[in-house]
């Protein structure tokens, strides 16, 4: 079984890397790392071994069983671009902070991979989405979580949105972010967007700060085209697409849509999105629901 394996160079997470690997070793997985993250392993520990490497997609070939990511969820975003077109499933293993994407704790994951060697899992179909703009410099990128376009000066920016040929709004605000489901629960989730099943077929536009009582997050279907022209007063602005940023110029002109590829995730049977929701965001967290609370309320009145 063939392995990739992604991860940043953090020094503090190394035990952690080190771990995981010799689970993967133990399995007799043969083991190809992120060239970079090979270089920085091998300069910083005495515990490492030699490994096969990879640099790019195209070294990726269709005989690899699945992708490791090792970090957070920013890892996780970055680690996509190996596999966008491959269609190679991808799994994260959270020695980052949140661990939304990266869902799999270290101490989870052997008992992770056992379940995926032994094929329970599913795998979840996340869509991507692509936006596009030309003007003095082409831009053409694609995410799992959203897109972003932000102001970069003290003024609110401009951002006219028309869905299907029709117009939607004019946002006066300090930017506007597009979110697939997956990116629902990022920075979409931060501003007061709602929280979507990462299977659903949706975008989320969602203002950021708007200068009007009036606009909210909006849901629409995620087989339409989004135009968005961007106005400024004279000042540059900031486009984010996952984690890549591009400084885009006033007046420009964006398409959004589905992008035609996919991340393919690995759902084993022991992780799902409503215990990651639990666990992670503390969702629907309420101390009433603590059972221990009534039962020390009780000893208290005895």
């Amino acid at each position: 079984m063939k392995i990739a394996v992604y991860g940043r160079n953090i020094i503090n997470s190394i035990d952690n890397y080190l771990l995981i690997l010799n689970v993967l070793k133990t399995k007799d997985c043969k083991i190809f790392l992120y060239e970079k993250f090979a270089k920085f392993l091998s300069k910083n520990t005495s515990g490492f071994c030699e490994y096969s490497t990879f640099s790019e997609e195209k070294y990726l070939t269709a005989d690899f069983s699945f992708f490791v990511s090792l970090g957070g969820d920013g890892t996780f975003l970055e680690a996509t671009r190996f596999v966008r077109k491959t269609g190679i499933p991808m799994i994260g293993v959270n020695t980052g902070s949140l661990g939304f994407l990266a869902n799999v704790s270290v101490d989870e994951f052997r008992l992770v991979l056992d379940e995926i060697l032994n094929n329970k899992y599913e795998i979840e179909h996340r869509s991507l989405i692509n936006v596009t703009a030309h003007g003095k410099k082409n831009i053409s990128a694609c995410a799992l979580n959203e897109i972003t376009l932000q102001r970069t000066m003290s003024t609110l920016i401009s951002t006219t949105v028309e869905i299907s040929g029709e117009r939607l709004s004019q946002y006066w605000s300090d930017g506007l972010i597009i979110a697939t489901p997956t990116g629902s629960t990022a920075y979409s989730m931060s501003v007061g967007g709602p929280i979507i099943v990462p299977t659903a077929s949706n975008f989320v536009i969602s203002p950021i700060a708007p200068h009007n009582l009036a606009i909210r997050p909006f849901v629409i279907s995620d087989d339409i085209e989004i135009k968005i022209k961007l106005q400024t007063r004279g000042e540059k602005a900031m486009l984010t697409v996952d984690n890549e940023m591009f400084e885009v110029e006033p007046e420009m002109e964006f398409s959004v849509k589905k992008s035609k590829y996919k991340i393919n995730i690995i759902k084993p049977d022991s992780v799902n999105f409503y215990k990651t929701l639990r666990n992670k965001l503390m969702w629907g967290y309420d101390i009433r629901n603590d059972i221990n609370v009534y039962q020390h309320s009780d000893n208290d009145k005895t």
